[in-house]
């Protein structure tokens, strides 16, 4: 991750000068340590994002004056990380230590309000939103949710994850659709179950429901596959064991 030390370097360098001044070379004190990786992140952070040190800062010193305190982030900036701290005099390193901290981030993350059957399309009256702690969540919310479907029921109170959504032209895995077979003006209808994930306009593989045949065909809509039979490059007639 690049390394932002402005905010840092001027608090932590200041903080030495005044110890040289006194009594010679350059000291830290666990307090300035902790102020200066507190503004680091913060400004990179949210405003709501809460920062604890498990382990207590101690006290550095050197025989040199005019140290400076460089900040940087070794790692993602949630849950439990680690904040490296390097002591430079001019261009040269003098000492670096490694700063385990916990990063809690809030969120306000969209839930269910009430319970939603699966392939529900949401809109603003299904929503909700709830500060939670989002250590765990924050690769998995969603930009949008209205107009979005759901591709399994939920609860009252569930978070809608990105795993948890489709798009407005999409299908799931296991998803039931109308399956059209086509062959010059015939066309029979019935159901089947896609067998991987598609979008709108794509080809996808589904499982007819009542024969076990396995067809190759287009996705028109969110709901119908359609398969022409005399198109052996999009149909595929064989029977898979499920």
């Amino acid at each position: 991750m690049q390394c932002i030390v402005l905010v840092v370097v001027v608090l932590i360098l200041g903080a030495a000068s005044s110890y040289a001044e006194q009594g010679g070379g350059s000291t830290f004190s666990a307090a300035t340590l902790q102020r200066g990786i507190e503004a680091y992140l913060r400004e990179q952070l949210g405003p709501d994002d809460e920062i604890s040190f498990p382990t207590p800062l101690q006290d550095i010193h050197f025989d040199e004056p005019m140290v400076v305190a460089h900040c940087r982030s070794t790692g993602r900036l949630a849950g439990r990380t680690e904040v490296e701290l390097s002591f430079v005099v001019g261009s040269h390193q003098l000492h670096r230590i490694r700063v385990p901290v916990v990063i809690t981030p809030y969120r306000m993350v969209p839930i269910a309000k009430h319970g939603l059957e699966r392939g529900v399309r949401l809109t603003s009256n299904d929503i909700a939103f709830e500060r939670r702690d989002a250590t765990r969540l924050l690769d998995l919310l969603p930009d949008s949710l209205v107009g979005m479907r759901i591709a399994q029921s939920v609860t009252a109170g569930t978070p809608l994850l990105k795993s948890l959504l489709l798009g407005s032209g999409s299908v799931r895995n296991g998803e039931q659709v109308t399956l059209v077979l086509r062959s010059g003006a015939i066309a029979i209808r019935t159901q089947a179950r896609t067998l991987h994930s598609a979008e709108v306009g794509r080809t996808v593989k589904v499982r007819r429901d009542d024969t076990g045949a396995v067809f190759i065909g287009r996705l028109t809509d969110e709901k119908t596959v359609v398969v022409e039979l005399n198109r052996n490059s999009t149909t595929e007639l064989r029977t898979e064991v499920p």
